[in-house]
């Protein structure tokens, strides 16, 4: 008869390396700096002190001059504004004792700082693309300094009114794009994305390269051409090394998805990218995450789908997904305190340990109201440097 084991005399073995969710890096960090430039713009004035930082946005002079005859009196008046972006805290901390440390068959400690540093990027990546769908407003954010805190700027859409929809609506008339027709535009909001249908609303390259005629024609009066209404005029993104000017796009899962199977996109990257070197690890078909088309540098991100899906919002109860075509000085991202570790300094005579992390930031969309304006609402304030879109975004069969 075989010898069998108790099953206490097994041995079990345990990896020292804990496998724990992916956390990918944030792909809005290429488009990020310092430079008014930048798509998202960084501001580390909070840094030494101060809790408000006010950006400052001057429209282009947009008079006729004068020729030979008189200036004075004739001077033509700076359209300035200082958007307000108000920082808040983030932060988080795994605590444990002595006892759970030792009988651990991972080390807590090492795993507790890739956890904290993975939280720390995911909520900055979670903050931006709430901010892209955000209401801008002239007001400290609801829950600033309070549990869990709000670094999102303006008002977050989940939390948006109909009123506040509404407004924000008619307010960026020039700037908003339901489905594939200009004709789908309504300053209600409910009635405009209703117009939303899966039929033809789906995202295209014909949408993307519609929604950037609205960005480059915007300031302009369309009932007077060649006359300046006085609006935000959205600039094209800038690649100073490559001397080359584009609109960047965000999209989420479903609408790049779609993006990727429209003839035309498809067509173009099949016929016309280079074919130099390695096609699979150059050729979007092969390698995904980012398209390029007519001006246009379409980048997925996952997280709008995660966290902005308008559920059966649109025509037939269809699923909406905004897109988001950005120009220069879209978004700010004010830093007050770069994340910095932290760690429990007195845990019962030493028994509890803890670490954790601290950062301090706030993230909102750039807007402008006139001049005359001070405390401006969702329906004054129009959106600096974005054309927002939505299409129709069924999930995957």
């Amino acid at each position: 008869m075989l010898t069998t084991n108790h099953v206490n005399n097994e041995v079990i073995k345990f990896r020292r390396q804990v496998i724990s969710d992916f956390l990918r890096r944030s792909r809005f960090d290429p488009f990020m700096g310092d430079s008014s430039t930048n798509v998202i713009v960084r501001l580390a004035d909070l840094e030494s002190d101060g809790k408000q930082i006010n950006v400052p946005l001057v429209n282009q002079l947009q008079g006729d001059g004068v020729g030979a005859g008189t200036l004075r009196g004739k001077e033509e008046q700076v359209d300035s504004y200082g958007f307000p972006i108000w920082a808040d805290w983030g932060r988080n901390a795994v605590a444990n004792n002595r006892a759970s440390n030792k009988e651990s068959s991972f080390n807590v400690r090492s795993t507790a700082r890739d956890l904290l540093r993975g939280w720390a990027r995911r909520i900055v990546r979670d903050d931006i693309v709430d901010s892209l769908l955000s209401i801008p407003t002239a007001s400290i954010q609801a829950g600033r300094l309070q549990e869990p805190g709000n670094r999102v700027n303006g008002i977050r859409w989940s939390a948006a009114t109909a009123a506040n929809k509404n407004s924000w609506t008619a307010a960026n008339w020039d700037r908003v794009l339901f489905g594939a027709l200009l004709s789908n535009y309504s300053s209600t909001f409910a009635t405009a994305i209703a117009n939303v249908d899966s039929a033809q609303d789906k995202m295209t390259a014909a949408i993307g390269s519609l929604a950037k005629q609205l960005a480059k024609q915007s300031g302009v009066d369309p009932n007077n051409p060649g006359v300046y209404n006085g609006r935000p005029k959205i600039t094209p993104w800038e690649i100073e090394e490559l001397d080359e000017e584009m609109y960047v796009c965000f999209l989420g899962d479903r609408a790049f998805a779609q993006l990727q199977q429209d003839p035309p996109m498809y067509q173009a990257n099949r016929d016309a990218r280079a074919r130099e070197g390695n096609p699979t690890a150059t050729n979007p078909i092969f390698t995904g995450g980012a398209l390029k088309y007519d001006g246009i540098l379409y980048k997925n991100i996952p997280e709008i789908t995660q966290r902005l899906l308008l559920k059966g919002a649109g025509g037939g109860s269809v699923d909406v997904e905004p897109f988001f075509l950005c120009g220069q000085a879209a978004l700010a991202y004010a830093t007050g305190q770069l994340p910095r570790p932290t760690q429990l300094e007195d845990g019962d005579y030493d028994f509890v340990t803890g670490l954790g992390i601290e950062a301090q930031y706030g993230v909102g969309k750039i807007a402008k109201a006139p001049q005359s304006v001070a405390g401006a609402t969702p329906g004054d304030l129009v959106d600096w440097g974005m054309v927002t879109g939505f299409v129709a975004a069924p999930p995957a069969a």
